[in-house]
């Protein structure tokens, strides 16, 4: 169990046959910085194994990509994540971890694993909470959970806006609506750092991590690196609820390093990002400026290093 807690490598079992190593990297790169993505091929085909290895820089990332992607979906494919044992990594060069059928078994979901195959543990977990995690909610007096259709935006939800530079010159504005109507402390951290209220925020930050086709990461105005930034109430804050979705391209949600850490850093997303679900607060959406956002997404790459200098030149809330 220590040896485990010491990798820094997560095996990733049930991929689909359409799934790439770009793909892969996408889906694990918001938890931290990876060093490489392997996906063993069979001995007689170019196709994968259906499993791949995400090597990570630190053990506290491959940890907490582990605890909060085991059994998400990839591909309409429910996906098994696991930390590979450093031992089992390094007993013999010569010799993969892969080639160890009984591991692989151990460690893989069969071919037939599916959303459905999940679904009787999803209930069961449904069943403990008293909630159905298919069903939007929100919490009324009573501490229930009514359904999707209760929650109506609002007109009061208020706006703010990034004014961006890339590479030092000017390229538009973006105007996101935040839903304070559904999480209005999230809602509260964020406008506050866009207002600089406390004296700290998100003037002159960057966003240090661009994916095409995923998101555009930022918000860590003290270290710009994806390490550091901090909340109004803290380091970090809780969760506040998962109401919202990640369902559409120019969706703002809190980036984190697991449940409950909170802090400054968010994300806009450039697909719909279905297995961030549960995982990620949402709180607002972009209301106009997609195409500033798309010329953002030109600047990144499969790493997430962005190729330019994108950052948030000005900020403020919008009357």
């Amino acid at each position: 169990m220590e040896a485990e807690k010491k990798s820094t490598v997560v095996h990733v079992g049930g991929l689909d046959a359409q799934a790439t190593e770009a793909l892969v990297t996408q889906a694990f790169i918001p938890f931290g910085d990876i060093v490489s993505v392997q996906m063993p091929q069979e001995i007689d085909s170019d196709a994968h194994r259906g499993f791949a290895f995400v090597e990570f820089e630190s053990p506290n990332d491959a940890r907490e990509a582990a605890d909060n992607l085991h059994l998400s979906e990839l591909l309409g494919r429910v996906i098994k994540v696991s930390l590979a044992k450093p031992s089992k990594m390094k007993l013999d060069q010569n010799k993969p971890v892969w080639s160890d059928e009984a591991w692989l078994r151990e460690h893989t979901l069969k071919e037939n694993d599916t959303l459905d195959a999940v679904a009787a543990a999803a209930a069961a977990q449904r069943d403990d909470s008293g909630a159905d995690e298919s069903v939007v909610k929100t919490k009324d007096d009573e501490g229930a959970e009514p359904s999707a259709k209760r929650i109506k935006q609002t007109k009061d939800n208020p706006r703010v806006f990034f004014d961006i530079e890339i590479g030092g010159a000017k390229a538009g504005r973006i105007i996101m609506e935040l839903r304070a109507d559904v999480v209005p402390k999230t809602v509260k951290n964020f406008m506050t750092l866009c207002t600089h209220e406390k004296g700290f925020g998100y003037k002159k930050s960057i966003f240090h991590r661009i994916i095409p086709e995923f998101m555009c990461q930022g918000g860590d105005f003290t270290k710009h690196n994806g390490t550091g930034g901090k909340s109004i109430y803290g380091d970090t804050f809780a969760d506040e609820n998962f109401v919202l979705r990640h369902i559409k391209p120019g969706t703002l949600s809190m980036a984190n390093a697991g449940p409950n850490t909170n802090g400054s850093q968010f994300f806009l997303t450039l697909a719909e990002t279905k297995w961030l679900d549960e995982k990620h607060v949402v709180f607002g959406h972009v209301v106009s400026g997609m195409d500033v956002v798309k010329k953002m997404e030109k600047m990144g790459s499969s790493s997430g290093k962005p190729s330019k200098k994108v950052m948030i030149a000005d900020c403020g809330e919008l009357n």
